[in-house]
């Protein structure tokens, strides 16, 4: 694969990772005020949420490291990037705080 297809695929990823987490947001709202849900279904819910965000995480990492190491971008870029990687670090606390809170709540 040519290194501007390999740029286009890893461009499409950030899009992807971008277009997924506003959803996910929306989907921790819902289930905060699903009242019908047992204990075991929110932990499982919890914990899917976590796996999405982790992998999110990890997907835009390995973008930036292609793009590190294929791409001679301006360092600005590079510092957008990670910035956008660190910025979705906060996410995956506000969850896990949100899992205590709702396992007070709810849990056993």
């Amino acid at each position: 694969m040519s290194t501007t297809a390999s740029t286009d695929v890893a461009l499409m990823l950030l899009q992807l990772i971008a277009l997924t987490i506003p959803p996910a947001v929306v989907l921790i709202e819902q289930l905060r005020r699903s009242e019908n849900l047992e204990w075991q279904f929110r932990k499982l819910s919890f914990g899917l949420v976590v796996s999405s965000i982790g992998l999110l995480i990890a997907g835009a990492v390995a973008v930036l490291l292609y793009f590190v190491a294929t791409v001679r971008l301006p360092v600005s870029i590079y510092a957008g990037l990670l910035l956008v990687i660190l910025g979705l670090l906060p996410l995956g606390a506000f969850v896990a705080v949100l899992y205590r809170e709702h396992r007070i709540e709810h849990g056993p």
